[in-house]
C-alpha cells in the first residue's frame, strides 16, 4: 500500500529530490564541504543545539495545543454536543413539582344571622402541593427531526475542530518553510558578498601589476556594498520567521527558539492523479462536510417547522394535596387533608395562527435553498484549489528538475572563469558574469523549492489530509 508521510518528511522529499539532481557527491560530502557545492548544500543546517530549538512537527504539535483558534474551536465543539443532549430531553419524560404555603395574618370570619354570631371560615395555615410526570408521545415528527438535526451540529462541531486544525498545520507548516527559504537565502546572499570580496582582492592584484585601473576597484566596491543590503534583509527576514513562529505559539517575543530540519535519504515522490485529487477532498475536505451537514440540518428545520401544524399529543399523570389547620403546617389527618391523583392524554391542535406558521416553513425552506447553494459552491472552490495547487506543485518540480546541475556548472564557470582572470585570458566583465550566473542560479533554485514547499502545503489542505506517497 501507498505510504503517507508527514509535512516533515515531505519538506525532506523536496530536499532530496533537488540533491538527487544537482549534488552528485551526497550528504556526506555536505557536511564536509568548506563552500556550497550544490542546491541542496544551501539548506544544510549545521547547528541543531540552540536552546529553544524545535523541528517543524514539534512546531505544528504546539500550535495545535496552544492556539487559539484550536481551544474555540474545541469549546464550540463541546457546546454542539450538549446541543445533542437539549434534543433528546424531549424523548424523556418532564417531571415537575410545585406547592404553597398560606398563613393567614388576619382569620376572616362569616356573618350567620341564624346562628347569632359570626364563624371563622379561613384556618391560620393553608398548604397545598402538585406533582406531575408528562410524556411528549407525538409532535408531528419534530422530536425526531431535532435528534437529527442535534447529532449533525454535533458532527458539524467535530468537522469545524479539525478544519481548525487543517488550518493552523498550514499555517506552521508554510511559515516554517519561509524560515528554512529564509536561512538559504543567508547562504546565497553571503556566497555572492564572498564572491564579490574575492573578486576584489583578484583586482587589486591586477590593480598592482598595472593590469587594471582604480576605477576597476572602485567598481567593485560599489558592488559589495550592493551585495550587503540583500544579506541584511535575508537574516532580517529568518528573524521575522521566527518571531512570527512565537506568536502562532503563544510564546513571548523575547522566548528563544529556533527551527530545526533534517534531510533524510528519499529519492523521489509521487501524488495522485488530478480526478482521484478531487476525489479525495470530497471526501476528507472538513469545510464541505460541514456544508453538506448543514443542508441536511436546514432539511430538518422545515421538518420541525411543519410540525406545528400537526399539533402534539402527550401522556400525563399527576398528583394533588391539600390541607388547612390552626395548629400544624401541614395537616394530614382525613379531617383537615385531601389527596387526588390523575392520568391522562392531551391533545392539542392548532386552528388558526395567523399564517405564522406557514410564514415560517417558507422562511426555512428558503433557507434550504441557501445551504443547498452554499454546499454546490464550497465544491466548486475546493476543485479550484485543489487544481490550483496541483498545477502550481507540477510547475515547481518542473522548475526544480530544469536547474537540474545548474548550480554545480554556474560554480564551475565561476572557479573557471576567476583562473582564467588571473592569468589575464578573461576580462574583469567575464568575471562579474560568471558571478551573476552562480548568484541568479541559486536564487531560481531556492525559489523554485519554496514554491514547491507552499504548493504542498496548500495541496495537502486543499484535500484535507496529506496525500504525497512514497
Amino acid at each position: 500500500m501507498k505510504k503517507i508521510v508527514s509535512f516533515t518528511a515531505a519538506l525532506s522529499l523536496f530536499f532530496n529530490l533537488a540533491a538527487v539532481s544537482l549534488c552528485a557527491a551526497g550528504p556526506a560530502a555536505a557536511k564536509t564541504a568548506a563552500k556550497p557545492k550544490g542546491g541542496i548544500d544551501l539548506f544544510t543546517l549545521n547547528d541543531a543545539a540552540k536552546p529553544g530549538t524545535i523541528t517543524i512537527n514539534q512546531a505544528i504539535n504546539a500550535a495545535l495545543q496552544n492556539n487559539t483558534a484550536i481551544k474555540t474551536a474545541e469549546k464550540n465543539a463541546e457546546i454542539y454536543d450538549q446541543q445533542v443532549r437539549q434534543y433528546w430531553s424531549y424523548v424523556y419524560p418532564r417531571i415537575t413539582l410545585s406547592g404553597s404555603y398560606t398563613r393567614a395574618l388576619e382569620q376572616q370570619e362569616t356573618i350567620i344571622p341564624a346562628l347569632g354570631g359570626k364563624v371563622k371560615t379561613v384556618l391560620r395555615n393553608s398548604t397545598s402541593a402538585q406533582a406531575e410526570a408528562a410524556l411528549l408521545l407525538w409532535k408531528g415528527g419534530a422530536v425526531s427531526a431535532g435528534i437529527k438535526m442535534g447529532d449533525y451540529f454535533s458532527q458539524s462541531g467535530y468537522l469545524r475542530l479539525l478544519e481548525a486544525q487543517n488550518k493552523i498545520k498550514d499555517t506552521v507548516t508554510v511559515l516554517c518553510f519561509r524560515i528554512v527559504i529564509s536561512h538559504a537565502l543567508i547562504q546565497v546572499q553571503q556566497e555572492n558578498l564572498n564572491i564579490a570580496q574575492n573578486h576584489l582582492k583578484e583586482i587589486n592584484l591586477k590593480y598592482k601589476q598595472g593590469l587594471a585601473s582604480d576605477l576597476d576597484i572602485l567598481n567593485q566596491k560599489v558592488k559589495i556594498s550592493n551585495s550587503e543590503p540583500p544579506l541584511i534583509q535575508a537574516k532580517n527576514a529568518y528573524e521575522i520567521g521566527l518571531l512570527t513562529l512565537r506568536r502562532v505559539l503563544n510564546k513571548d517575543p523575547q522566548d528563544p527558539i529556533d527551527l530545526y530540519w533534517q534531510l533524510e535519504d528519499i529519492m523521489q515522490i509521487n501524488f495522485p492523479p488530478l480526478e482521484e485529487l478531487y476525489k479525495i477532498a470530497r471526501e476528507y475536505r472538513p469545510d464541505l462536510a460541514v456544508a453538506r451537514l448543514n443542508t441536511k440540518i436546514a432539511e430538518q428545520n422545515i421538518k420541525i417547522a411543519r410540525a406545528d401544524n400537526y399539533g402534539e399529543i402527550s401522556a400525563f399523570v399527576n398528583g394533588t394535596y391539600s390541607g388547612a389547620s390552626d395548629s400544624v403546617l401541614m395537616p394530614m389527618s382525613e379531617s383537615n387533608s385531601s389527596y387526588g391523583a390523575n392520568a391522562g392524554l392531551r391533545i392539542s391542535i392548532p386552528l388558526f395562527e395567523g399564517f405564522r406558521v406557514d410564514s415560517i416553513i417558507k422562511q426555512r425552506e428558503l433557507a434550504y435553498d441557501q445551504a443547498l447553494l452554499l454546499e454546490q459552491d464550497t465544491e466548486r472552490g475546493i476543485k479550484v484549489e485543489v487544481k490550483q495547487a496541483w498545477l502550481n506543485l507540477n510547475e515547481a518540480k518542473q522548475r526544480i528538475s530544469a536547474t537540474k546541475g545548474t548550480i554545480e556548472q554556474a560554480r564551475t564557470n565561476l572557479e573557471r572563469t576567476t583562473l582564467r582572470y588571473r592569468n589575464g585570458l578573461a576580462s574583469r566583465l567575464d568575471l562579474d558574469d560568471s558571478a551573476l550566473l552562480l548568484y541568479n542560479a541559486e536564487l531560481q533554485f531556492v525559489q523554485a523549492v519554496h514554491d514547491a514547499f507552499t504548493a504542498l502545503s496548500n495541496l495537502n489542505y486543499a484535500v484535507g489530509k496529506e496525500v504525497i506517497v512514497k
